[in-house]
């Protein structure tokens, strides 16, 4: 079968031994049980046809090996590897070009899935449903869309390794790597099922979301300077708290309306709204309770990727 690959876009604190151990094992049942899930989903969906023959779309030996061998990367390979190194601090440069680019990147997507889906492509913000035999240009810009999202996705993964390589272990935390491992698993579930329809607006709302996230990383890093200027980052959670508030009430649409969007896909997205809002609901609590540290210790020690 000829494979298809789109060509260009359309116009502190460490652990101790026992709770990275925990933590370990923790991210790989997650990676385990993703993969899991993409085999429940195949017994009950057929593969997304528009995209079937596309590069890695669908492939779960791909998905397998990449979240495996990422929670291997980050929570045992990386950490022995700097067991006995210095923090790589020369990575700012590299860091801030990164952070840099992915602002951009998202921005794209945000433009460009809102004109192909909410802002010409004639989709229903109510109810919208999903048309496998649709072949016209702006669908299949929008699924070449979701494959570079796909990537961008598994770009967010030097995130972490950054954090690895610079030693900043703590905030290598379970709600971090989960949160790293569930959004490719959408993206690749997207590719091989149907990534349009109802949840395009999630896309749209998680891009905007990133560039907000990677914006506040490169001002970051831009020196004690510009740090008066970061008070809003307590907002950044809040911000994506609210957007799985969204997610929750878009998504359930489908759900009691019949407008071709499968109910399986609501499903699953609603599961997940649903964890992340309550794991970001405990991070939030946690960091911003009213016991926390003065604000000028918190920037002290702030992660600046």
């Amino acid at each position: 079968m000829h494979t298809f690959v789109p060509d260009k876009l359309p116009a502190t604190q460490h652990r101790s031994r026992a709770s990275a151990r925990v933590a370990r094992h923790g991210t790989a049942d997650m990676s385990t049980a993703t993969i899991n899930a993409a085999n429940a989903v195949e017994a009950f969906l057929p593969r997304d046809p528009r995209t079937l023959s596309w590069f890695l779309a669908g492939n779960k030996s791909f998905l397998a090996t990449l979240l495996i061998g990422y929670v291997y990367l980050v929570k045992v390979g990386g950490p022995r590897f700097m067991k006995n190194r210095k923090p790589y601090e020369n990575l700012k440069p590299v860091i801030v070009l990164y952070n840099l680019a992915m602002v951009f990147l998202n921005m794209y997507f945000v433009k460009n899935f809102l004109t192909r889906s909410y802002l010409g492509g004639g989709y229903n913000l109510i109810c919208q449903g999903i048309n496998f035999e649709a072949k016209d240009e702006t669908t299949k810009e929008f699924l070449v869309l979701c494959w570079w999202y796909l990537w961008v996705r598994v770009a967010d993964f030097l995130d972490t390794i950054f954090f690895v390589l610079r030693k900043k272990d703590s905030h290598v935390s379970f709600l971090h790597v989960v949160h790293h491992i569930l959004v490719v698993f959408n993206g690749w579930y997207g590719l091989a099922f149907g990534p349009d329809g109802q949840v395009a607006l999630g896309i749209i709302l998680n891009s905007f979301v990133h560039v907000v996230m990677y914006s506040y990383y490169f001002l970051s890093l831009m020196g004690p300077a510009v740090r008066p200027y970061l008070w809003w980052k307590r907002y950044l959670t809040q911000f994506q708290l609210v957007q799985f508030v969204i997610m929750f009430i878009h998504i359930i649409m489908p759900l009691f309306m019949s407008c071709g969007y499968p109910k399986l896909h609501s499903t699953i997205v609603l599961v997940e709204a649903i964890f992340f809002f309550t794991m970001f609901m405990r991070f939030y609590s946690k960091a911003y309770s009213s016991k926390r540290v003065p604000s000028h210790v918190e920037d002290s020690k702030e992660k600046s990727k």
